[in-house]
């Protein structure tokens, strides 16, 4: 629609055909209403001449316009009003003009009728419908014009409007547009300029040019001026037009509302008989009559007062009740909790003036450990910027309370308790299980802790194995209890003794010991908070709509795109590289987005699924858009190799990451089928071919060989993870700066704790996600005051598919009925089964993955 109009707007200003003047009124006595241009004043008014400008606004508004006439010449009143946006309407109105000369011909050149002004003729009232679009960079519309005169509206002066509006950066405005009569073939032709020279809006030049006729250079009218924006709300400005007419206009503008007066002045000599009549011939200049203009939900920014003048009068409520996720579909999931829209709430309320602090519900809150920790991360930023946190809550286990311990006032339910039994990491042995159903395996491990399969090869830990759950659960551990203790509730010696002789802890005795302030519920809470002065809490979306404030930066908005890689390192599941590939190659296209900040959270996976998103990642590097990496709960392994070529990699102390290796296994018909009274027979060509049928399993769809490798075909395949570790580990030792031998001994896939990887520079820092992100942002050349887009990747779906829908709405399922892996939505829970069937799936291909089970806090009453 942008193309089109702006096609047609083009040519009509182009080769626009000489036309009388009676179907259009002139631009330059109809603009009066706009304090500058059409493009650049961003309203109902400039939207009259320009459609396209409908659509530049951030929010819909309503402006109103009323003209107080001053001069003795006219006897008129006008007024004009329009609202919407993007698809909007306008009326606007003219009363009839009684002139003391000549009061049938307006040829007379002493005659200098007001906008919209019709000699002899009821009064003129202008309907507008139109509908814009556009994306900052460029906007089109078109409008349809029905006038109405003496009770007639469909006259054959209707007519229609183009526009365009182009901002190629935010220094630079430029608008064109046509109005055109098809009856009659008047049309009317309109460019105009803006220049903001320091990039902000403080201070705006402009210029307009229009003509009715192309070629009728005599008939041009032209203008210029400047508008001053000293400090949010106030404005200033000036404009002159070459018909000697002078306009000035002062504004003050709040955060919801608006006004502004705009008289207009002209020379006296360009109308001596005025002069003559009114025997004013000292004067130089006539004040022609004044607009007042109205405007609610003004598209420019105001002055807030209540954020000068209301600090920590309010409270933020923050309901922890749901399942923190990724992504949410837009759409009937009142369960999810995105975790970014959680730590941007709590962010508003720290930069937020008027929020003293937070009043947060903890009840029924499902996250992972890291995630958490992120949200404690930014509670304890708030707390920093002299911010209060108040939390209630009903349960609690070593993990929420972790992150309730950071609150000023805890509050918990007098029929609550905490389990802290410490921290545990099991895994579940299925060795035997096999060979009681008949399931031959054999383990492809040629690297010391590579241990993704040793639960179907094993019936308890490999040295090896104990030795990194050990580290982790350890260091896990420490982390929680150092961060309880930094509450200045309880000591570090006295948390340890806690888990080992009262794992399960009463809300009297959490009182008693002074874990919690209050027995109570969230009832009680709130009274507290609004007690202590500020109010019940309010929510966010409340807060935010009082504080909104429109970006009037022109152009394209700087941009960091979002990547989430969730789940297992699959083409179409997962991290979806079939499709992720792609469209980190139009982010790397896409002029706009300046930095990409990657979400990890993946176990691993298949090889080629993860070099895709590796290469995609150096393209964007090689095309200057840095790549930041932010690592959740897991990432390692296939999850580590799609991180590993990031300009920064963050993680937190909870994640778990490394694990740089290779790692596969078989398994084959070892009495299976016999117990099932199943055989299967072939034919073959090629030594090996029979290691690829078999003996396929009814209604589950697996195939199962009729034998394991022999010894000449294993060391093949050990030559071929040979091979693929060392692209490995030669990637890892390139993207992260250190020596090959020094990666091979952090590699043998040993997986390490946040910490843990810092200190063996496989991760850049010790950071969240939001912190990620402000990293990137900070690297951008954005203007001063501009916003900074966070677009993200996989778009968020409308509403979730039921599960019980076909597979390609609900993702690929595994043998034993379960899904294979997380997807965006969730961090990803790679269990043993998926592990077994991505085996039955892909046989005889290497995979890089982490065991299933490494995940010590995910589970039960671990933390």
């Amino acid at each position: 629609m942008r193309r089109a109009s702006s096609v047609v707007a083009l040519l009509l200003f182009l080769g626009a055909a000489p036309a009388a003047r009676a179907a259009l009124e002139p631009y330059a006595q109809s603009n009066d209403p706009m304090a500058t241009t059409p493009t650049t004043d961003e309203g109902a008014f400039g939207a009259w001449h320009n459609p396209a400008v409908w659509a530049v606004p951030e929010r819909a508004g309503f402006d109103i316009s009323l003209f107080e006439r001053s001069s003795t010449l006219n006897d008129l009143d006008a007024w004009q009003l329009g609202f919407g946006r993007q698809v909007a309407f306008a009326i606007r109105h003219r009363d009839g003009v009684r002139s003391r000369f000549s009061p049938t011909d307006d040829s007379n050149p002493f005659y200098e009728p007001y906008p919209g002004a019709r000699p002899g003729l009821p009064s003129l009232t202008e309907y507008q419908i139109a509908i814009g679009g556009g994306d900052r960079h460029r906007f089109g519309g078109v409008a349809w014009h029905l006038q109405s005169q003496g009770g007639h509206v469909w006259r054959k002066s209707n007519y229609l409007s183009f526009g365009h509006v182009l901002r190629p950066d935010r220094r630079l405005s430029i608008g064109w547009a046509t109005q055109w009569a098809p009856s009659t073939g008047d049309d009317q032709n309109l460019i105009d300029l803006g220049l903001r020279p320091d990039g902000t809006s403080r201070l705006t030049l402009f210029a307009d040019y229009s003509v009715s006729d192309i070629l009728e250079w005599n008939d041009a009218v032209f203008g210029v001026g400047a508008v001053l924006r000293p400090i949010d709300g106030l404005e200033i400005s000036g404009r002159w037009r070459d018909n000697d007419r002078f306009q000035i206009t002062a504004g003050l503008t709040l955060v919801r509302f608006g006004m502004r007066a705009m008289p207009t002045y002209r020379r006296m000599e360009r109308n001596p008989v005025y002069a003559a009549i009114s025997g004013q011939h000292d004067r130089e200049t006539d004040h022609g009559g004044t607009w007042y203009t109205f405007r609610l939900q003004p598209p420019v920014r105001g002055l807030d007062v209540e954020r000068r003048a209301m600090r920590n009068r309010y409270a933020m409520a923050l309901d922890l009740d749901g399942r923190a996720v990724y992504q949410s579909p837009r759409w009937f999931d009142r369960d999810s909790k995105p975790l970014r829209a959680l730590t941007e709430q709590i962010r508003f309320a720290k930069e937020d003036p008027t929020v003293g602090g937070v009043a947060i519900r903890l009840s029924g809150f499902d996250a992972n450990i890291s995630m958490l920790w992120e949200l404690r991360e930014s509670l304890l930023a708030l707390k920093r910027a002299g911010k209060r946190v108040s939390l209630a809550a009903d349960h609690l286990d070593q993990r929420t309370y972790y992150l309730a311990s950071v609150a000023d006032r805890l509050v918990l339910d007098p029929l609550g308790g905490m389990l802290a039994p410490g921290v545990q990491a099991s895994r579940t042995y299925m060795k035997d299980l096999l060979a009681k159903l008949g399931l031959g395996f054999d383990e492809w491990r040629f690297y010391k802790y590579k241990s993704a399969l040793e639960t179907f090869s094993r019936t308890s830990f490999s040295d090896a194995d104990r030795e990194q759950f050990e580290a982790l659960a350890r260091a896990a551990y420490d982390e929680l209890a150092d961060g309880i203790a930094a509450s200045g509730r309880i000591t570090r010696e006295r948390f340890d003794r806690l888990v080992n002789e009262e794992p399960y802890v009463t809300a009297a005795r959490m009182k008693e010991l002074g874990l919690v302030d209050e027995l109570g519920r969230w009832e009680d809470l709130e009274k507290e908070v609004t007690t202590a002065g500020h109010g019940k809490p309010r929510s966010h979306a409340e807060l935010a709509r009082r504080r909104w404030q429109p970006d009037e930066t022109w152009g394209p908005v700087p941009t960091v795109a979002l990547v989430y890689l969730v789940g297992d390192c699959a083409m179409d599941s997962g991290i979806r590289a079939r499709t992720t590939a792609p469209a980190m190659r139009k982010l790397r296209e896409n002029p706009e987005v300046g930095a990409v900040v990657l979400r990890v959270d993946s176990p691993g996976g298949d090889p080629l699924a993860s070099d895709l998103v590796a290469a995609e990642t150096r393209k964007l590097r090689a095309a200057s858009k840095p790549v930041h990496v932010s690592q959740g709960r897991i990432a390692g392994s296939g999850g580590y190799w799609i991180s590993a070529d990031g300009q920064t990699i963050a993680a937190g102390p909870f994640t778990i990451t490394g694990s740089i290796g290779v790692i596969g296994g078989w398994v084959w018909n070892d009495g299976f089928g016999k117990k099932l009274g199943l055989a299967s027979d072939r034919v073959q060509i090629g030594r090996s071919a029979d290691l690829m049928g078999g003996l396929r399993v009814p209604f589950l769809g697996a195939q199962l060989p009729e034998r394991n490798l022999e010894e000449g075909e294993r060391r093949h395949i050990q030559g071929v993870f040979d091979d693929l570790y060392g692209t490995f580990v030669r990637g890892v030792a390139t993207a992260r700066g250190l020596e090959e031998p020094r990666v091979r001994e952090l590699a043998e896939g040993r997986v390490y704790d946040g910490k843990a990887a810092v200190g063996n520079k496989l991760v850049d820092r010790i950071a969240t996600l939001e912190e990620t992100i402000e990293s990137a942002k900070r690297g951008l050349k954005a203007g001063r005051r501009q916003r900074v887009r966070v677009v993200e990747y996989p778009p968020r779906p409308l509403f979730r598919m039921p599960r019980w829908l076909p597979g390609v709405f609900a993702g690929p399922r595994g043998l034993l009925g379960g899904p294979v892996s997380g997807g965006s939505d969730a961090t990803p829970r790679l269990l043993e089964t998926s592990v077994f069937q991505q085996i039955l799936d892909q046989p005889g291909r290497p995979l890089l993955l982490m065991p299933g089970s490494l995940l010590p806090l995910e589970e039960g009453a671990a933390p």
